[in-house]
C-alpha cells in the first residue's frame, strides 16, 4: 500500500469514528472452509474431510457475518438452509475474492437451483445424491483450486476459435453462447487448459482429474472425444486437444493474433 493509500484509509476511518460508526472488520485469511448448512444435515463435511478445518454456520445472518470476517479457502452452501439470497450474497462476494472458490450442494430435484448457482458464478453445483466418491472428489478439487488472477476477465480461457472455457460458470462459451459441460468434461478440459503444451498419460489424467474415483484409461478417451465435439472446428482432425502417441493427450492453445501460427 502506498503512502497516499494509507492516508486515504486513515482519513476514512477517522470519518467513521467521528460519525460514531465502527470501521468494518478486515477479513483475515482462513485456511479452512466456511459452510452454510444444518449441523445434523444430510452432508457431514467434518466427517468427510477430517483433515480440513470447517466453520459451519446454520443461520444466514451468521454466515454473512462470518463471510465478512474471514477469507476461507472454500465456501460451501448446502441447500437447504441456503437460499437464493445466500447464493446472490456469495456471488457478489466472489467478485473481489477471486482466490476463494464457492460450491453449492443441493437436493437431486433442485436442478434449477444448481443451474442458477452456476449462472451466478459459483465454481461448482453438486447433486447431494451423487456417488459419495464423486461428491468428495469434486469438493476436494474445488478446495485446492486457486484461481489465477492473470487469466482472462471473468476467469475465461480461450480453448478454440470462438470458444472460451468459463471457469466461473463451469461451462464453455461458443461464440458467446453458454454450453453446459458434464462435470468430468469440465474438470478434464480445465486441467489440460491450465497446462498448455504439456502431455499427460491417461493414467496421470485419471489421478489428477478424478482422484479417488474408480475409472479406466478408456474413460479418458471417451471424455476427450466428447470435448473435441464441442471445441474443435473439425473433431476428426483436432488441433487443440491432441493425441500424443505413446503419452496420452495435451492441450494446444489457439494461436494469439500476430504470433505467426495458423488458425483453423
Amino acid at each position: 500500500m502506498t503512502q497516499a493509500q494509507r492516508d486515504l484509509t486513515a482519513g476514512a476511518e477517522d470519518n467513521l469514528r467521528r460519525a460514531g460508526i465502527p470501521a468494518p472488520p478486515v477479513a483475515r485469511p482462513f485456511s479452512g472452509w466456511l459452510a452454510l448448512g444444518e449441523p445434523n444435515g444430510p452432508i457431514d463435511l467434518t466427517r468427510l474431510f477430517p483433515e480440513v478445518e470447517i466453520r459451519l454456520e446454520s443461520d444466514s445472518t451468521e454466515f454473512a457475518r462470518a463471510l465478512a470476517e474471514v477469507e476461507p479457502s472454500l465456501v460451501v452452501l448446502i441447500a437447504p438452509p441456503a437460499g437464493v439470497g445466500d447464493l446472490q450474497r456469495v456471488a457478489a462476494w466472489l467478485v473481489p475474492h477471486r482466490r476463494s472458490p464457492a460450491v453449492l450442494l443441493s437436493a437431486h430435484k433442485a436442478v434449477a437451483v444448481r443451474l442458477h448457482a452456476l449462472e451466478l458464478g459459483l465454481d461448482d453445483a453438486i447433486d447431494m445424491s451423487s456417488d459419495p466418491a464423486e461428491l468428495v472428489g469434486r469438493l476436494s478439487i474445488a478446495g485446492r483450486r486457486v484461481p489465477d488472477s492473470s487469466r482472462a476477465p471473468g476467469n475465461r480461457i480461450v480453448v478454440g476459435p470462438g470458444v472460451e472455457l468459463d471457469l466461473r460458470a463451469r461451462a464453455i462459451r461458443r461464440d458467446g453462447r453458454l454450453l453446459s459441460l458434464r462435470p468430468r468434461e469440465l474438470a478434464l478440459l480445465e486441467f489440460l487448459a491450465l497446462h498448455p503444451g504439456q502431455a499427460f498419460a491417461r493414467g496421470d489424467l485419471l489421478k489428477n482429474v478424478w482422484p479417488g474415483i474408480p475409472g479406466n484409461e478408456r474413460t479418458v478417451d471417451v471424455y476427450v472425444f466428447w470435448l473435441r465435439a464441442k471445441i474443435e472446428r473439425d473433431p476428426a482432425s483436432p488441433v487443440h486437444l491432441l493425441t500424443v502417441r505413446g503419452s496420452g493427450y495435451l492441450f494446444e492453445p489457439p494461436a494469439a493474433p500476430g504470433d505467426g501460427r495458423s488458425q483453423r
